[in-house]
């Protein structure tokens, strides 16, 4: 069982309600307003501050990316004409580079940081690949559900290396279910829930959400007390935000309304919900759909009370709702779509993040635990007197209360879910907004919306692509799924935009997108969402696979391909400043960019790939592979593993020229089988172990 009766919360022993800033609490505290004759802006254009932080973040981004292309060495390319030239005319000549990480929980998280990893500068082995720079030229980095969390993690750390801010994880702690005890690192059951009943007792609005976003705090935020009072808006004030130093995150939401499908009395967004967004500067919505109005409040003062966009309570206001804590609750809320699929025996419900095998070989589909969701539910009616409908989904003051939606005011609250329910699992809305003039977006896809292996299909960037027509935005088209499976788009990166009349604006106002979906190179990596614990070698091998996928193996697959993701990233900005398109892009282009024809929709094979890189086992690198000093040599002797090991990590059949005198080992690749010995003079040790 989740949750024991043992488990018991004084709420009376709390305090009711906070009047200054508290820093031992999870309850949001009130506090003088500020002077503000605006706390409601119209969706139009940026706000003043990310206006102004955008236009800042340019100059450190001309660096980066011109370092970038320096190292690429793409013939015909002058770089330092170029890099005179986006200096001349920073405004529209630097480019705006964003990168979205889809939903899919613990999977898509961690896949999408072996991502985020491999565009990393600050990793010598990036810069070896030359991948290595994008991550510094990211204007914007958004997720939502899963994909939220290493965005949050990245900036609250104030923009660590990805390789420190993985080693903080402490990936292989349960934060959510089986933690007896309270540590740095973890909190127990009644620890969590002790903090929710703060907030709680102060009389805010708590759900199933704020708890799993307690135990996500403890796993993605900088400690003390798992991050209990980070807050978004606080990243502002970090020196790494501060100097413009790393990109903004932005989180993405679908919003719920009472016109939304019911199944079993408990709501499911539309395809055309509301969205949401979150950054430390705003929360609000560009497009008013399903009834919504637009608009967008103050990050930092979320949960005020306001009505028709004024103070409701005069010179009262609420700092601190925006917990980090609590976004990565909200923005992972899928406790409707758990409970419906419960309550169905698995037959409503069901989409993608949940539905993959940890293994290659298992077909059967992965649901959330059914007992699991009902503990929780139940907790919160025992502890709080919630009802499952008033705890399955988070209810947030609504800032826009009172003012006109299209069908009517405004309600005084407004209830999000998980950013996946959608069905636009990847965050790219905020990106196509016109005012933010993203030139080229990034894709980390691994929702898993291919049954029943859990793998990729395209679902997500082509229900995007319908959301974007029907809405007038930029965006490349994009066609269906079969399209995807047939072509090996699902395995293989994929740009699309290359040509501007296969966008929804036949011109170069829309972006590229490059799309990467999670898929086994290395490893087979479709791990259950709700897996919650990943060892230091788990951890590894999913690293080492989505390094695989960025590089094309170390481009051992193919050659071009770190050239042509530069050709892509810098085309917008060439026509931008009327710069011929290099030849050697072109043939990039051409070869790697779908050429706007559709594959027939009929006998459509299911999505079952084998690794990409090598079809059995080698040996084992041992100094860790691409890990440098992040793994210890002989790093399986050090774990007690052997070779026989599931997730011993090997290297593809292709690397092993590469290595020169002194071998670091010798392998007989036949059927997985032979010997290695090793000595690395540097650590003065010798390594062996037989294959068998």
């Amino acid at each position: 069982m989740w949750l024991h009766r043992g488990s018991v919360l004084l709420l009376a022993a709390l305090g009711a309600t906070v009047h200054a800033y508290s820093f031992d609490s999870y309850a949001p505290v009130y506090t003088k307003c500020p002077p503000k004759e605006q706390w409601i802006r119209p969706a139009e254009g940026l706000s003043d501050e990310e206006h102004d932080w955008v236009q800042g973040r340019k100059g450190v981004v001309l660096d980066a990316f011109g370092g970038y292309l320096e190292r690429l060495n793409i013939s015909g390319l002058d770089v330092p004409g170029l890099r005179k030239a986006m200096q001349k005319n920073k405004k529209s000549g630097v480019p705006v580079i964003g990168m979205a990480i889809s939903g899919g929980g613990w999977a898509s998280s961690l896949t999408g940081t072996g991502a985020l990893r491999a565009f990393d500068a600050r990793f010598s082995d990036a810069i070896d690949q030359r991948t290595g720079g994008l991550l510094q030229s990211l204007t914007y980095l958004a997720g939502l559900s899963g994909g939220a969390w290493p965005p949050m993690s990245l900036a609250t750390y104030n923009f660590p290396t990805v390789n420190d801010m993985v080693a903080n994880w402490h990936t292989d702690i349960d934060r959510l279910f089986n933690q007896p005890n309270n540590s740095i690192y973890a909190a127990n059951t009644t620890s969590l829930l002790t903090d929710v009943a703060a907030k709680f007792e102060a009389g805010f609005d708590v759900s199933v959400s704020d708890y799993m976003g307690r135990g996500f705090g403890y796993e993605f935020l900088p400690p003390p007390h798992g991050g209990l009072n980070v807050t978004l808006s606080s990243i502002r004030n970090l020196s790494n935000f501060e100097n413009y130093s790393m990109p903004m995150p932005i989180f993405q939401s679908p919003r719920l309304t009472e016109d939304d499908i019911r199944f079993f009395g408990y709501k499911v967004p539309y395809a055309n919900a509301s969205l949401f967004e979150m950054t430390p500067f705003e929360f609000g919505t560009w497009i008013g759909s399903a009834g919504s109005a637009t608009g967008f409040a103050p990050t930092e003062y979320l949960g005020t009370q306001l009505q028709d966009g004024k103070l409701r309570n005069g010179s009262s206001c609420v700092v601190g709702y925006d917990s980090a804590s609590y976004i990565l609750g909200l923005a992972a809320s899928a406790v409707n779509f758990w409970y419906i699929e419960a309550l169905s025996n698995g037959t409503l419900a069901q989409f993608s993040k949940r539905s993959n095998a940890a293994e290659h070989s298992l077909g059967k589909r992965a649901d959330f635990p059914a007992a699991t969701v009902t503990a929780m539910l139940d907790a919160f009616q025992e502890y709080f007197n919630l009802t499952k409908q008033q705890s399955i989904s988070p209810i947030l003051p609504n800032p826009f209360a009172g003012l006109p939606g299209t069908n009517g005011p405004e309600p005084a609250t407004l209830s999000l879910a998980d950013g996946s329910e959608a069905g636009q699992a990847v965050p790219f809305w905020p990106m196509l907004q016109p005012v933010r003039n993203v030139d080229f977006i990034i894709s980390w896809d691994n929702d898993e919306d291919a049954n029943p292996y859990g793998w990729n299909n395209g679902t997500n960037i082509y229900n995007t692509y319908i959301q974007a027509r029907r809405h007038g935005l930029p965006f490349p088209e994009i066609p269906p799924p079969a399209t995807f499976i047939k072509r090996n788009y699902t395995q293989k990166p994929v740009f699309f935009g290359c040509n501007p009349r296969y966008t929804t604006t036949r011109d170069l106002d829309s972006p590229i997108v490059l799309e990467m979906m999670n898929a086994p190179y290395s490893g087979y990596t479709n791990y259950t969402w709700f897996k919650t614990t990943f060892t230091p070698v788990q951890m590894h091998e999913i690293l080492v696979n989505s390094w695989d996928l960025v590089t094309q193996g170390n481009g051992t697959l193919e050659s071009d391909w770190a050239q042509c993701i530069g050709c892509a990233a810098v085309d917008r900005t060439l026509s931008k400043l009327n710069v011929a398109r290099p030849a050697q892009c072109e043939r990039c282009l051409q070869k790697y960019c779908w050429d706007g024809t559709y594959e027939d929709e009929a006998n459509v094979p299911v999505v079952d790939p084998s690794l990409a890189l090598h079809p059995d086992r080698l040996a084992i690198l041992l100094e860790g592979a691409f890990g440098g000093s992040y793994f210890s040599p002989c790093y399986p002797r050090t774990l007690g593993l052997t070779l026989e090991d599931d997730y011993a990590h090997t290297l593809p059949r292709s690397w092993l020229a590469q290595l020169t005198p002194p071998a670091k080992y010798l392998a007989n690749s036949s059927g997985g089988r032979g010997r290695y010995d090793a000595a690395l003079d540097k650590y003065g040790v010798s390594c062996g172990q037989t294959l068998t």
